[in-house]
């Protein structure tokens, strides 16, 4: 473990975003491969309340956002290969901007869709439909057989517009 990851670990951002790729219950990973600095997931399931699949899911994550790394070693005994694991948070901003600009893309994409279609929606809330769907359906909800209601949706695009811009803002 570099020297600056236990600072970044005290940054609220960088927690938030441990827990938005791995769950709350990563937080006692991080912390227990924090305090090792290198680890096995066998050492790392001695003092978190996790089973073993769990920490190994956990420690997965954290590799697939830039956030743990792992070295591999086989024992020549056995054959079995171990994997070490380090925290690497260096870099945790840059994986959270990259995040950023993936979440907004997929927002714009869904705001163009928001604008570009009307909305039918169950009284019920079973199902919300384009009107090509609805039409397919005779304007049915096919969960309970209620007559669909033509659905305002400016509000989602303006909570979409805000949402867009408050992450292009924090980029």
């Amino acid at each position: 473990m570099s020297s600056s990851d236990g600072n970044k670990l005290e940054d609220p951002t960088i927690r938030d975003f441990i827990k938005e790729v791995s769950g709350e219950e990563a937080l006692q990973v991080v912390k227990e491969l924090q305090e090792r600095g290198t680890a096995v997931d066998e050492e790392l399931v001695e003092n978190v309340e996790l089973e073993l699949n769990d920490v190994r899911r956990i420690l997965y994550q954290l590799y697939q956002n830039g956030l743990a790394e792992y070295t591999r070693s086989r024992n020549s005994n056995t054959g079995w290969i171990t994997y070490t694991w380090k925290l690497s948070l260096d870099n945790a901003e840059n994986v959270m901007e990259k995040r950023k600009k993936q979440i907004v893309e997929e927002l714009e994409e869904r705001l163009v869709f928001e604008e570009e279609n009307v909305f039918y929606l169950c009284p019920e809330n079973h199902v919300k439909l384009t009107f090509e769907e609805a039409t397919d359906i005779d304007f049915k909800c096919p969960e309970c057989g209620e007559g669909l209601m033509h659905h305002e949706n400016e509000e989602i695009i303006e909570e979409i517009k805000k949402e867009i811009k408050r992450l292009k803002d924090s980029i």
